[in-house]
């Protein structure tokens, strides 16, 4: 029988059992009913999905969500816009954004309508928007002439006005005429022209220099109280931006790109520089811009890419697909 040595007698006293490691116990993760968060909560959710999906799709899935969207409150910011590769008609967007108006009972405050609007959708949104602060609208369908003074008189808490890709008929002295006396909140002006609006031949005389600058020198006697002024493609001379500048003496901001009848380079550039902070130039990139995608802007090193490419990157609405909501909800619960 072979001896034991006290040295192995000791090594196997040491030695210890390992037991093999226990399995995790995984914890069932509780679900989560959506139907039963806060209606506030949900009011913000469906928001951010945006008018179109909201009315087609979205009070639609249950009776909650239709409670829910009938909710005013949801209607207090609307944005529409119409999808270039739609096949629905620019009346079936009237009669959507027609909807979203009515619902929001008179609360509105911010209002974007691109690419359907025309003079009947404009009268119908203004008689029900009296509480309207921001208003945008990017290109007409139809003739806008002579119908801004009336509009403007029933939105007397307007802060911001917004018009991209209007032509010299589409607003006249007399409706800036109307915006500064019967807008006294109004801060924020855009009045953007059509890339192919043909500009008038300044040939010097009277008569030529009153029609450049006629919108110019309604702007500077008529709208004192202006903060932002964004006026590209403008076709006011030297004389006009001068109005401007004499007439808004709280000016901040100023977007002149585009305007080509101005020559800054004496001392109104300088006066430019000094009066106002935020300076955009007539040879300034128009990046940034939703509507730049025209051939005039080839200056901006144009690539093919356009701003508004950005500008439609989401749902025919500027809002992210009721779809990718769902699927996100999903995948939380």
């Amino acid at each position: 029988m072979p001896s034991t040595s006290k040295s192995n007698r000791r090594r196997s006293k040491r030695s210890k059992f390992v037991p093999k490691p226990k399995k995790e116990r995984q914890v069932k993760q509780p679900t989560r009913n959506w139907l039963e968060l806060p209606s506030d909560l949900m009011v913000n959710i469906l928001q951010r999905v945006g008018v179109i999906d909201v009315l087609e799709n979205a009070q639609k899935v249950c009776t909650a969500w239709r409670e829910i969207c009938k909710d005013p409150a949801m209607w207090r910011v609307i944005h529409m816009q119409k999808c270039p590769e739609s096949s629905e008609s620019p009346t079936a967007y009237q009669k959507m954004c027609k909807l979203a108006v009515d619902r929001s009972q008179g609360q509105v405050v911010d209002l974007t309508i691109i690419d359907f609007c025309d003079e009947e959708l404009l009268e119908y949104v203004v008689d029900r928007s009296s509480q309207l602060r921001r208003l945008e609208i990017l290109s007409f369908w139809g003739d806008m002439y002579g119908i801004w003074a009336e509009a403007l008189k029933k939105l007397s808490f307007l802060v911001e006005l917004s018009l991209g890709e209007i032509s010299q008929e589409d607003i006249a002295a007399a409706d800036i005429e109307a915006a500064g006396r019967y807008c006294p909140l109004l801060k924020k002006l855009k009045l953007n022209q059509q890339v192919h609006e043909l500009w008038v031949a300044n040939d010097g005389s009277e008569a030529s220099m009153l029609t450049l600058n006629e919108m110019a020198l309604a702007i500077g006697k008529n709208l004192p109280q202006l903060t932002h002024l964004e006026l590209i493609r403008n076709d006011m001379s030297n004389n006009g931006l001068q109005a401007i500048l004499d007439g808004c003496c709280h000016l901040e901001s100023l977007d002149l790109r585009r305007c080509s009848n101005l020559d800054l380079k004496g001392d109104l550039g300088k006066r430019c520089s000094q009066q106002i902070k935020d300076l955009k130039l007539p040879h300034d990139s128009l990046k940034g811009y939703p509507m730049c995608n025209d051939l005039d802007d080839s200056d901006d090193e144009y690539d093919g890419y356009s701003d508004y490419d950005d500008y439609t990157a989401y749902d025919n609405d500027g809002s992210p697909d009721l779809s990718e909501m769902l699927a996100f909800m999903t995948m939380y619960g």
